[in-house]
């Protein structure tokens, strides 16, 4: 896999599931905003400072800054994930990841930031601060 160019955007996040029986509506104002559901689970994405806007019966994980990866990305790249994740699972960073049809997404804690950008950079990497409202 050649080296990769990131965008490490400024917004804090928050990844959560709202409690039994809501729907809130958050409003898509984060770098990246998500609704990810399946038979038995709903996962919502998005900016933390309306993480007060979920009722107490939700479950929130967070503060999360989003590593975004320079795309669109074609369809028939492989490795692109394994690349990134690869050298962040090694100095053992977590993360939570998304894709979308053009890139692919990477969420790490807002004080590991730091040590993400330095250890992907040191795997070859391009990591850049992307400001919102930048394009």
């Amino acid at each position: 896999m050649t080296t990769l160019t990131l965008r490490a955007h400024e917004q804090l996040l928050a990844v959560a599931t709202p409690g039994p029986g809501t729907e809130p509506e958050l409003p898509a104002s984060g770098p990246v905003n998500a609704e990810l559901v399946t038979g038995n689970d709903r996962t919502l994405v998005f900016a933390y400072r309306d993480v007060a806007e979920l009722s107490d019966s939700s479950s929130v994980q967070g503060p999360f800054r989003a590593l975004e990866i320079a795309g669109p990305l074609d369809f028939s790249l492989t490795g692109v994930l394994a690349a990134v994740l690869s050298p962040l699972a090694e100095r053992e960073i977590s993360v939570f990841t998304l894709s979308t049809f053009d890139t692919d997404w990477i969420l790490v804690g807002a004080n590991a930031l730091p040590d993400a950008v330095d250890t992907l950079r040191r795997a070859g990497h391009t990591v850049v601060e992307h400001f919102e409202g930048e394009h």
